[in-house]
């Protein structure tokens, strides 16, 4: 068994759970990652009744070895960004296990390897949570700085501000 547990909920009939099915989990780099470090259980659920935790589909979701929630997503994700969202449930248990420099390598390498991806500053934040936790202020201070420049507008940044503007 890994470490690393990820379950996928979906639904019959759903498009998007199938266009999951084809696009993101049969990706060739998908399939690797997945195969690496992650046990993997897909389950379709029935027809909504109002008795579960689950709103749409697919979702899917991350667990620690303790079946901790690392990560949770709703809706398709394009291969692309699916990887982005393994890295980062990774990068969580890490940050837990106190694997502070593994951590930080995870987290530059999916920096450089999806730049483009929406959860880049996601992964800044956690990067210099990282730093900061590795008593690494400068390079905390170094990461969170671009991340202020570069995503201006997300909650991330928001996170990370060092002066507030008076209200």
């Amino acid at each position: 068994m890994k470490s690393l547990t990820l379950l996928i909920v979906t639904k019959p009939h759903c498009s998007g759970c199938e266009l999951m099915k084809r696009k993101t989990l049969n990706h060739p780099e998908v399939q690797m990652e997945l195969e690496a470090k992650w046990d993997v259980y897909p389950y379709r659920a029935h027809e909504d009744n109002g008795s579960n935790d689950f709103i749409w589909y697919p979702t899917v979701v991350a667990y620690d070895g303790m079946f901790q929630v690392l990560r949770r997503e709703e809706g398709f994700i394009p291969p692309y960004e699916f990887l982005v969202f393994l890295h980062l449930a990774e990068a969580k248990q890490l940050l837990k296990q106190k694997d502070y420099t593994t951590c930080q390598q995870l987290l530059e390498m999916t920096c450089k390897s999806f730049p483009l991806s929406g959860l880049i500053p996601e992964c800044l934040y956690y990067l210099g949570v990282a730093s900061h936790l590795a008593h690494n202020p400068r390079e905390t201070a170094r990461v969170w700085r671009i991340l202020r420049e570069t995503y201006p507008q997300t909650r991330w940044a928001h996170k990370v501000m060092l002066q507030w503007p008076e209200e």
